[in-house]
């Protein structure tokens, strides 16, 4: 009797554990259209063989439909969509341009809904993962995406806990979030960057 309900047991847990790249992924897809925001701390590294790196934290924003805000130290990126504000404080100054045309935009839906087609999807193993956690990995197809692969960890809730990108250049950046507060009162004139008196202004759009 032992040995049977063993067998099951084993049986029914392959089954739970078999999962496919699609499937997962679709998990997290399913559940960014179920969200309307959230929020996050984070910590941003990169590294390469060239670079001794560095090291961020932060905060960050983000509502549907690609609006979103990074705040760093010194730094403040803002996107309500269709435009990027990156304002510098400690050169008082803002760059503007569109988030089409930005391929260094911190956007998540990109990584989620866009980059996927575009890309051979795989699921990695990660010693370091609990029960019912999954990493997945992103590989281009072709030449023309401004990343070589990027790597997505997805926690039990179907959301991103952690990303790691790895440029053209070679340069590693990741991304590591805590703290995630789910649908917050957050208006869309919180995504929409107003610059301060004396700061200057290159509008790239």
């Amino acid at each position: 009797m032992k040995l049977k309900l063993f067998i099951a047991f084993f049986f029914v847990f392959g089954l739970l554990s078999a999962q496919s790249p699609n499937q997962v992924l679709k998990r997290l897809q399913d559940k960014f259209n179920s969200l309307n925001n959230f929020s996050a701390n984070f910590t941003q590294t990169f590294s390469s063989q060239k670079t001794d790196g560095g090291k961020s934290t932060g905060k960050f924003f983000y509502k549907k439909k690609n609006k979103f805000i990074v705040e760093l130290k010194n730094q403040t990126i803002v996107s309500d969509g269709e435009t990027i504000w990156n304002y510098d404080q400690r050169f008082k100054r803002v760059v503007i341009s569109s988030l089409r045309d930005d391929p260094t935009s911190f956007s998540l839906e990109k990584f989620v809904f866009d980059y996927p087609p575009l890309c051979k999807v795989k699921l990695l193993k990660d010693e370091k993962l609990n029960t019912g956690e999954y990493l997945i990995e992103l590989t281009p197809k072709d030449q023309d995406m401004q990343f070589k692969e990027v790597k997505i960890w997805i926690n039990t809730e179907n959301l991103i806990s952690k990303m790691e990108l790895l440029d053209l250049g070679d340069m590693i950046y990741s991304f590591l979030f805590n703290d995630i507060k789910l649908n917050q009162d957050m208006p869309d004139s919180k995504f929409i960057f107003y610059a301060p008196k004396g700061i200057h202004i290159i509008d790239l759009r």
